[in-house]
């Protein structure tokens, strides 16, 4: 009986495969393609999308193609409509099937098919075979040159030179360059994700304004990749997706030498305010590999500080032994301005002696990604002359030459007369600020300035901040920094003066041990969530004095390291002496029918009772972050550890206080926080933040020491993104001693739909969701729901954002706001 039934399901199993195959089974199709006379129409393409079948017509018009059921038959020739064809074995034609293009002619005057199907097929083709195409498993020998130099001879702006705006920007000839630089290296690659690169050697001078495009790493753009380029957040043409952002046709079709079909597609942008590129790309019917491209970039659609535009050229060489076409060259050719001066500048890349390796595996990779090895600056002419793959230009000589024998007139004569040119004190640097240079001693002297630390608060009047620092860096790479703060308040007729003196003992692990003290006034809340401008503005105009301050006088010993890679510990001993404060001022200077409301937190107009006793205390911090993927650039005696994460950042802290003058004050904290912060893919950028923290003792603590949360009481926003902020809470109400939870999110789709809309898409705005969530114990659940838009400005002036806040609370104060976001005001000195 058992015998039976299998063989009963054999039979049954057998019969629905042979009936799946029927049905999936192709079918050959002949075709004859004629115009509205009925003339044969000699190489139309015959092709049939999301397959790589295709064929052109005979002198007859005759084509043969083999096709399955439900696919679609495209049939495209110049001067003609496109025939879009769906295929029915059942219902289509036996036979010849006769097909009649349309002259554009004869068609209606307004068609229009900007999207060249033929083309798009050859794209898909390319997109399909990238992973195939995209060599694993390999080291590259690299070598590439780069320059910047301005473009015009302006030398000032606004009455200041332009060496006093930038000293780096300190060239007397518009000829010369403001950065020059070479590099030798090896690249190594498992796959896509996993690099890394041996610097070998690098000569240059000058400084390259963030614009480093020199390494293997750094200027490596693969449109096969799905995250293209480190730097340049742009959006492929061979991804699945990039018909919705890219117009694609067909240039030219032509032989290779070996007889392959050569394809120049053009790509250009639907919408012009989006990741994308335009230009021109090379793909080969071998394997549908790019041979060539050249595309052009606006700087503005990828965010690009100081950049008008970058070109990009890319040559591929067919290598016989891998049997694929390998990047052999890539140009990037910038221009733009830094400040208001214009520069061009390009880099250059060679890639050579591809060798493929399959025995790579995935233990030889860790997080660091370019090491550079002992004597890269040290290698001797020869080594240069042999693995230039050109020669250099003579400006190119001159200038290095130049910068050879400054290196060995290294005497404090030369070197104080090259600092004196951008040693020079002027009337302006006394209100921006002056900085000090000693090549010689390799030391730096810094004042602040006053500028951007002139205030006004209830507390003090008007008041100001300014200082000085001094920095050295030694021999042994350590560094030794001293500073000293002084801020004196009008009204007050007080100084409150503090000092620092910090050591890095090594730029390795970067352990370092700081020293500090003296008297500050501070807000409540030392996370700042009041900014001194709008404090300063409010105040002085409005009588609205939002910030509420303590004074602290302390001393404290820090001490903070990174451990292994992936950690970094912090910890810090501090004894202070807390003193509340009261208003000096009863009104606001420029309002005085106003009246200032008290400067107690938990009831503004309580003149006459502190929020908290005066007291001394001791307290240890203990802080650990953890980044997973931490990114290491390694030098021979210092490591560059990079910010950036793709998997969330995690920090735990615990605070213990002890002895205070005030016994119920003493308490124990711990906190957990985390956070993530990426684009997801063409999606735009997501931040997440989550933390949380409880106080172990419910004690009466005083009100200093509670865990208070970034609110707003202003229609002024502060930050670029909300993080860690909720913009229609009072800046006090949840302040809490007990524990709490705080959830952020935001995404900013960056382009993703305001760019899909017509006359929108011209603004550049992009549309900003978020959501924020906070809970304290005996408090309703505090929820905000946010949507806005951000990138407001115009040109490449764009710091503001304004949102549009709806707060869920029992206990929430105010329902509905607008927020009006002063992106830049994070820059501006608190």
């Amino acid at each position: 009986m058992r015998d039976k039934i299998l063989n009963y399901v054999l039979y049954i199993s057998i019969l629905l495969l042979g009936m799946m195959h029927s049905y999936a089974q192709t079918h050959s199709l002949l075709g004859r393609v004629t115009d509205q006379q009925g003339k044969p129409i000699e190489n139309s393409i015959v092709f049939i999308m999301k397959t790589d079948r295709q064929t052109t017509t005979n002198a007859n018009g005759v084509f043969s193609i083999t096709i399955e059921d439900g696919q679609h038959l495209y049939i495209q020739k110049d001067n003609y409509a496109i025939k879009k064809l769906e295929y029915n074995r059942h219902k289509s034609p036996i036979g010849q099937w006769d097909i009649t293009l349309t002259s554009l002619k004869d068609t209606d005057i307004f068609y229009d098919n900007p999207q060249d199907d033929y083309a798009l097929f050859i794209m898909d083709l390319a997109s399909k075979n990238k992973k195939k195409n995209n060599l694993k498993k390999y080291s590259v020998d690299f070598y590439s040159k780069g320059n910047l130099q301005l473009a015009s001879g302006r030398q000032t702006f606004l009455g200041q030179k332009r060496k006093d705006l930038d000293p780096t920007l300190d060239i007397t000839d518009v000829n010369k360059y403001i950065y020059l630089g070479e590099l030798s290296s090896q690249l190594t690659t498992l796959n896509e994700d996993l690099n890394k690169e041996k610097v070998l050697a690098l000569n240059e001078i000058g400084k390259s304004k963030d614009l480093y495009f020199l390494t293997a790493t750094d200027s490596d753009i693969n449109l096969y990749n799905k995250v293209v380029s480190n730097q340049i957040n742009i959006i492929s043409p061979l991804m699945s997706y990039a018909k919705s952002y890219y117009y694609f046709k067909l240039l030219n079709k032509e032989k290779d030498s070996i007889g392959n079909d050569i394809y120049t597609i053009q790509f250009t942008p639907k919408r012009d305010r989006e990741p994308i590129m335009e230009g021109k790309i090379n793909i080969t019917s071998d394997n549908w590999q790019i041979t060539k491209l050249y595309a052009a970039i606006n700087g503005e659609n990828i965010d690009m500080k100081n950049v008008k535009q970058i070109v990009i050229t890319q040559e591929y060489k067919y290598n016989p032994e891998l049997n694929l076409y390998l990047k052999e060259s890539q140009n990037l050719y910038l221009k733009g301005k830094f400040l208001v001066f214009d520069y061009i500048g390009s880099f250059k890349g060679y890639y050579q002696n591809y060798k493929l390796n399959s025995d790579i595996s995935k233990s030889e990779f860790s997080n660091e990604l370019i090491h550079y090895a002992n004597n890269f600056l040290n290698q001797p002419h020869d080594y240069w002359i042999k693995n230039r793959p050109y020669p250099l230009t003579t400006r190119e000589i001159n200038t290095f030459n130049e910068q050879e024998v400054k290196l060995q007139e290294t005497t404090k004569t030369t070197l104080d007369s090259l600092d004196k040119r951008t040693n020079n004190f002027t009337l302006f640097k006394l209100i921006k600020g002056y900085q000090h240079i000693n090549t010689h001693k390799n030391s730096s002297i810094t004042y602040r300035g006053l500028l951007s630390t002139f205030a006004f608060n209830a507390i003090q009047g008007f008041n100001v901040t300014t200082g000085l620092d001094y920095a050295k860096q030694k021999d042994d790479n350590s560094i030794t920094k001293l500073g000293t703060i002084v801020n004196y308040g009008v009204s007050e007729n007080k100084f409150r003066v503090s000092g620092y003196a910090s050591h890095i003992f090594n730029q390795i692990n970067y352990n370092t041990l700081t020293i500090s003290g003296g008297s500050t006034i501070l807000q409540f809340n030392q996370d700042d969530p009041v900014k001194t401008p709008i404090n300063s503005i409010a105040s002085a105009y409005f009588g609205k004095n939002y910030a509420k301050y303590f004074q602290k006088d302390y001393l404290q010993i820090k001490y903070e390291q990174y451990a292994f890679n992936k950690f970094k510990f912090t910890s810090v001993l501090e004894y202070a002496h807390r003193s509340a404060l009261n208003n000096s001022l009863q009104s606001p200077p420029f309002a005085p029918h106003k009246d200032f409301t008290s400067n107690n937190p938990l009831d503004p107009t309580d003149f006459s009772n502190a929020p908290f006793k005066d007291n001394s205390i001791f307290k240890l911090s203990l802080g650990m972050n953890i980044i997973f993927d931490q990114k290491i650039i390694s030098y021979p005696d210092s490591k560059q550890y990079l910010p950036t994460s793709k998997y969330p950042i995690i920090k735990l802290n615990l605070d213990k206080t002890l002895n205070s003058t005030t016994n119920s004050y003493n308490y124990t904290f711990i906190s957990f926080a985390t956070q993530y912060n990426d684009n997801i893919g063409k999606i735009g950028n997501l931040y997440i933040g989550l933390s949380a923290g409880k106080y172990l003792e419910q004690n009466d603590i005083a009100f200093t020491d509670y865990k208070h949360f970034n609110g707003n009481q202003t229609f002024i926003g502060s930050t670029a993104v909300y993080n860690k902020h909720f913009n229609l809470l009072p800046y006090y109400e949840y302040s809490t001693n007990k524990s709490y939870v705080e959830f952020h999110l935001e995404h900013d789709f960056r382009g993703y739909i305001m760019n899909k809309i017509p006359l929108l898409n011209k603004t550049r705005y992009s549309l900003v969701i978020g959501y924020h969530v906070l809970n304290v114990p005996e408090k309703d659940v505090y929820g905000e729901y946010s949507i806005g838009l951000n990138n407001f400005g115009f040109g490449k002036f764009r710091p503001f954002r304004i949102d549009f806040f709806h707060s869920v609370s029992a206990d929430a104060p105010k329902r509905f706001g607008f927020v009006f976001g002063i992106k830049v005001l994070d820059l501006i000195q608190k």
